[in-house]
């Protein structure tokens, strides 16, 4: 199973291929796309995003996260702990 491919992708706004929502931000993993609201995990521009993010999509069986950072680079980046396992590839774009 493959995730979702985005279809289109503007200041605040991304669609989802198969999806009638429009997101703000959004989470994508094999079969699925949700909105990812930063305030569940406290994900800011500073500090960046958070492990339990990614973990939720890992834990859902994604091999390959990308991860943006937003239409002016101004979302930092992500350390992970060494307790969060990946097998795959994470990149951050």
């Amino acid at each position: 199973m493959t995730s979702p491919e985005i279809a289109s992708l503007s200041w605040g706004q991304m669609k989802v291929k198969g999806s009638n929502t429009t997101y703000k931000d959004c989470k994508l993993w094999p079969g699925g796309s949700r909105t990812w609201d930063w305030r569940e995990t406290g994900t800011e521009h500073s500090p960046g995003v958070q492990p339990a993010d990614v973990k939720e999509v890992v834990e859902k069986g994604v091999q390959t996260l990308v991860i943006g950072r937003g239409m002016s680079e101004a979302l930092k980046g992500l350390t992970l702990p060494p307790r969060l396992e990946c097998s795959g590839t994470i990149v951050t774009h």
